[in-house]
């Protein structure tokens, strides 16, 4: 029996910076996926295994005409189940990048409503590029680690979209001048949006893993205590502070309301883009599309240089 909890009720408004999260459970934790994510959670079923398939995958399985691989997140982190019985256990699937995946995991709890500042980062401490929690909070006296499901199935699949070195500058455009604020709580992503970037020749590049921190950075940057960024990429679900919260604030501060803002994002969909408009970005990339981004950067970067700010915006 299938339950949908990604319904029109429980969708939220944009800016408002809450979210939806589904509370699930591997062993003894509890862990949280946001909502916007889920398409359904269903009871197991059987898969088929394929030659060569990615460690961690169980194999693939048919859903209503779209074949899902089934991703066995008990085995992903050496956890071992405290129920046994696999018949008892679930099977989330997920939309995220354009495309769909499934997790198995031990149970599901139900879906609470938060607040993004109730969310607390994880520090920057482990010295891995890979990191799958993104978020600590507390719910009824019990810890919840949010996971990064894109950086799972990438780290899994090895999505080459994602592995990119730099992006030639086709339309020639000064990169070196432009200050670029990246706020993103994925250090996996972070970390190779920051490399693309400086490598591509944007060199001018301060990295923030929450929105609370980037908005206090832009907030010293209109006090004048440091330079103030030409162009915000910022992803959407993080924590302290979501990314159309951080758009909807910058576009209320003097001297940013024509700054460009970029939203990117496993979240844009064509039926969610309207948020992102409310809330005054400029454009909307569906990750993992990199290259796209620094076109996109490069297209601002050129207007401005031609006096069109108002286009360049």
């Amino acid at each position: 029996m299938a339950q949908n909890p990604s319904n029109n009720d429980i969708l939220l408004e944009s800016g408002t910076n809450e979210l939806e999260v589904l509370i699930f459970g591997l062993g003894e934790q509890s862990y949280g996926v946001n909502v916007a994510k889920v398409r359904e959670v269903i009871l197991p079923v059987p898969v088929s295994a394929s030659p060569g398939q990615p460690a961690n995958v169980m194999g693939m399985f048919n859903l209503r005409g779209v074949v899902l691989p089934l991703v066995d997140l008990h085995s992903y982190f050496k956890i071992d189940p405290v129920d046994e019985n696999s018949e008892d256990h679930r099977i989330i699937v997920t939309e995220f990048n354009g495309a769909q995946a499934a997790f198995k995991v031990e149970r599901v709890e139900r879906i609470h409503r938060l607040s993004w500042e109730s969310m607390r980062s994880v520090p920057d401490e482990t010295g891995s590029d890979h990191m799958s929690v993104t978020g600590i909070t507390e719910l009824n006296g019990k810890l919840v680690l949010m996971l990064d499901f894109e950086s799972i199935f990438d780290h899994i699949a090895m999505q080459n979209t994602l592995h990119v070195s730099h992006v030639e500058n086709e339309l020639g455009v000064d990169r070196e001048s432009m200050n670029v604020f990246i706020a993103e709580d994925s250090k996996f992503i972070r970390n190779i949006m920051q490399n693309v970037l400086t490598k591509s020749g944007y060199t001018q590049v301060s990295v923030f893993n929450n929105g609370l921190d980037c908005w206090e950075a832009i907030q010293a940057a209109a006090k004048g205590d440091r330079a103030k960024p030409d162009i915000l990429v910022t992803d959407i679900e993080m924590p302290q502070m979501d990314g159309l919260h951080l758009t909807r604030k910058v576009r209320n501060t003097a001297g940013f309301e024509d700054m460009p803002v970029l939203l990117f994002s496993s979240l844009i969909t064509d039926d969610t883009r309207h948020k992102g408009e409310a809330c005054g970005a400029n454009a909307q990339i569906a990750k993992p599309e990199i290259p796209r981004l620094v076109q996109i950067v490069d297209g601002w970067v050129q207007k401005r240089d031609q006096g069109d700010i108002a286009e360049a915006a």
